[in-house]
């Protein structure tokens, strides 16, 4: 199905990075990464391993089945004085 939406450059450039890596269509990792979201279930270590590559300009770390949440960054932040 065709839509429009409006995605944010990073996202759209990490979207394309990964269609690259995995030779597929831009539109279906959208959507399998939408379902997967949608579902609560998580690829980001099959992604962080993908033959060692960036993504969006950067390597993700394997999902530890922890939620880190902005609020706890800025604690950190400020605790280190950074």
């Amino acid at each position: 199905m065709r839509t429009t939406v409006d995605l944010e450059d990073d996202v759209l450039a990490a979207a394309k990075e990964i269609a690259r890596i995995q030779n597929v269509a831009v539109g279906r990792v959208i959507s399998r990464l939408m379902r997967e979201a949608l579902m609560g279930t998580q690829r980001s270590r099959e992604v962080a391993n993908a033959e060692g590559k960036t993504i969006g300009g950067f390597r993700p770390f394997a999902a530890r089945g922890v939620l880190v949440t902005n609020d706890q960054v800025n604690e950190l932040r400020d605790t280190e004085g950074v």
